[in-house]
């Protein structure tokens, strides 16, 4: 009865991280051709997967189809994003997205 009882609460702490974690999906426009971790994405409508309480991995959708998966860091905004931006930084002649505001957000996600 005891291992019983223990297992349940063993299995009940190990769901509370799990509920904790926030994942939010999101719409977003990225308005250029560029690149997720070695990955080509054409100009057009994908959608984001994320948790908006800490860094972790960041899933890049066309439909249902996954076309990327990085990691990511929050960072903070000085204000509010006025509407959803992507950011850009170009190297050698490579577009890559470089960090991601969200509309109504004082956070980021600041891609690796």
């Amino acid at each position: 009865m005891k291992r019983v009882i223990l297992g349940v609460v063993f299995a009940a702490l190990m769901v509370v991280p799990v509920l904790a974690a926030k994942k939010m999906k999101r719409d977003m426009m990225i308005p250029r051709d560029c690149q997720v971790q070695g990955r080509d994405l054409k100009a057009g409508n994908y959608t984001v997967e994320f948790n908006d309480a800490e860094p972790g991995e960041l899933v890049v959708s066309e439909g249902k189809k996954e076309v990327a998966r990085t990691s990511y860091k929050i960072v903070e905004l000085p204000k509010a994003a006025s509407s959803d931006i992507v950011v850009f930084n170009t190297k050698d002649g490579i577009r890559k997205i470089a960090r991601i505001e969200m509309k109504g957000s004082k956070s980021a996600l600041s891609l690796d």
